[in-house]
């Protein structure tokens, strides 16, 4: 490079810099000056409203810090919303006090922990909420605030963006405004209306009982999944199209439920908004990022999704007899053969009518004629044998469960032999692997918990295992993503199309690192959880319940008695989470002849 070229890149590089230096320091001028009005606003209104109903000394005061912490696109909002004839602010809708000090006071309220029971919300976390409700106000006016919180969470965790970040400003960037509001238009929408649909059956006469039954009714509202948002960004549907798409059954299977909802109202809400989107959109060009904006979510996008469209959740069978009874319900992966149990009735005529067709051939290829009664004979040989082939696959499904019940009252976990499980297990219980490199384990590995821990079954039901509760430290759930098929240079790659794993860990304690024994789960008796919560995140209540088993080790019958109970408990319990060391305590000695002392063979499989 000659001194020439050198003084010309070093003069390119210094302009940059210096344009780079001049919009930093307009954009901090810019703020500062929105933040000088946006807080003599808020003095004006508070003085304004000093000693009038409902009006807060403090609210000014939390207002000047909240504004404080204000970046300037959402100063620049709070001031567009104050201009505005049908403010949130100076006409809210929702009986909240008027003025700009109260609508930002009681957001940073939020902030402050009341108590050690009502937790925070941080205050990145509250700016985040407070632009995507400016920014997304038409949306919030047009369906109700009752579920645009949700939505907006919903459509976070779709596209995979960060569930503590502003969908305006991270969703903009990566996937444009155009698309960021018709996905939340969308889901308002439908969450307006399933919720009207499943919280019909709730009375004021139900008392507290209702506040439970509208929190399941919340939950059972399933309106945006990665499937549904990939759909929506390819193909823009208008309103008709999408409540066709609904009557015809087509978003079942793209995960919304539920769909038995008022066809007219729906319409309506969706019709509310879809001429107005490329309007509000309009002012937010400038917030999409450099690059190209995606087309479809990203990789690994709504894993909560991807959890309950991966299982199918069912209570057990029978009239419950007991309170246990009436809380166990039942975990399947879903897999070709619970597809195949699910569409038994199609499967049967299909088979029933490529029977029939089959052995008419003979009459169209020869001279020999084939009678009516032998070809409805074919057909009905046909859909007889499909339908004896899934009630044994329902049979199959049905020996764990009567299995679970007979091995123990709480959970139980069954799930595929890999090598990850029998090298973890190796390690462990390097005698039971010895004779055979599989240490006893069958094709498919059932755990159990018990009240002082959890047993690993090999074949014909024998105990290959025990862990203590003791030795257990924790218990975790994870998903592990099949791998794409092949790597692409796209900004937006399609999704993988493997088999994705979901495994249940229980870390081991020992001398040395632990020990994570994963099994990777096929269906499992989840035992006292609400069937709304096991629907809605089906690891999350398996999880749950099982850490809620392992800490009712120390509340265990040994525990309790007339003398000393309160505190043996709280030793068990200080030494169950790790407070106290176990070894050298009684309870060490209770755990080994637990796990390693003589053992009635637990019940019988059939």
């Amino acid at each position: 490079m000659t001194d020439e070229q050198a003084a010309d890149a070093g003069h390119d590089d210094t302009g940059h810099g210096a344009d780079t230096g001049h919009e930093a320091d307009a954009e901090h001028v810019d703020r500062a000056v929105r933040l000088e009005r946006l807080a003599a606003a808020a003095r004006a209104d508070a003085a304004a409203r000093a000693g009038a109903v409902g009006h807060d000394p403090q609210d000014l005061q939390h207002a000047l810090a909240l504004l404080d912490a204000l970046d300037l696109r959402t100063l620049t909002e709070l001031e567009r919303e104050l201009d505005r004839p049908d403010s949130m602010i100076t006409r809210p809708r929702t009986g909240e006090s008027p003025g700009l000090a109260a609508f930002l006071g009681r957001r940073y309220a939020a902030s402050i922990p009341a108590s050690r029971y009502h937790p925070s919300t941080s205050v990145p976390e509250l700016t985040a909420r407070l632009l995507d409700t400016l920014v997304c106000r038409e949306v919030l006016l047009a369906h109700g605030t009752t579920m645009f919180g949700r939505a907006v969470a919903g459509v976070k965790d779709a596209l995979g963006l960060p569930p503590k970040d502003s969908l305006a400003a991270t969703g903009f960037a990566e996937y444009g405004a155009p698309a960021v509001f018709l996905l939340l238009d969308v889901a308002a929408s439908f969450a307006t209306v399933q919720l009207s649909r499943t919280s019909a059956h709730i009375t004021a006469s139900m008392g507290y009982s209702g506040m439970d039954a509208y929190a399941d009714a919340l939950d059972a509202c399933h309106f945006m999944t990665v499937p549904f948002a990939r759909h929506l960004l390819r193909w823009r549907p208008a309103p008709d199209a999408l409540v066709s798409a609904m009557r015809h059954g087509r978003l079942d299977g793209l995960g919304i439920s539920p769909t038995d909802v008022d066809e007219e109202r729906l319409r309506a809400e969706l019709a509310t908004l879809h001429n107005r989107l490329p309007e509000l959109s309009a002012p937010y060009p400038s917030w999409e990022g450099p690059g190209a904006v995606r087309r479809r979510p990203r990789a690994g996008a709504g894993p909560e999704d991807e959890v309950r469209r991966a299982f199918v959740v069912a209570p057990a069978d029978g009239d419950p007899r007991t309170v246990g009874h009436a809380f166990q319900q039942r975990l399947t992966r879903r897999s070709w053969t619970v597809r195949v149990r699910e569409r038994r009735a199609p499967l049967a005529a299909a088979a029933a009518v490529a029977a029939m067709v089959l052995s008419s051939t003979p009459a169209w290829t020869t001279a020999h004629p084939v009678s009516l009664g032998q070809v409805l004979l074919a057909g009905l040989v046909g859909a007889v044998a499909v339908l004896a082939w899934t009630a044994l696959l329902d049979d199959r499904e049905e020996e764990f469960f009567r299995a679970a019940v007979a091995f123990s009252p709480s959970t139980v976990l069954q799930g595929r032999r890999d090598a990850a499980l029998v090298s973890a297990l190796r390690d462990l219980r390097p005698d039971a692997f010895a004779r055979d490199r599989n240490g006893g384990l069958a094709r498919t590995v059932t755990v159990v918990l018990e009240r002082d821990g959890v047993v690993v079954l090999g074949r014909e039901s024998r105990p290959v295992a025990r862990f203590h509760w003791l030795h257990v430290a924790r218990i975790n759930a994870s998903t592990v993503p099949a791998p794409p098929a092949a790597p692409s240079a796209e900004p937006h790659p399609a999704p993988a199309r493997g088999r994705t794993v979901h495994r249940v860990a229980f870390v081991i304690r020992r001398d040395g690192p632990d020990v994570a024994v994963t099994l990777p789960l096929e269906r499992a008796k989840v035992a006292w959880t609400q069937l709304s919560f096991v629907e809605k995140s089906p690891l999350k209540a398996l999880v749950s319940g099982m850490e809620s088993a392992r800490y009712g080790w120390a509340l265990s019958p040994a525990a309790v008695g007339p003398r000393g109970a309160r505190r043996d408990a709280n030793e068990r319990m200080r030494v169950l989470s790790g407070v106290d060391p176990v070894a050298g305590t009684r309870y060490e000695k209770e755990a080994l002849d637990w796990e390693f002392g003589p053992r009635t063979r637990p019940p019988s499989r059939t």
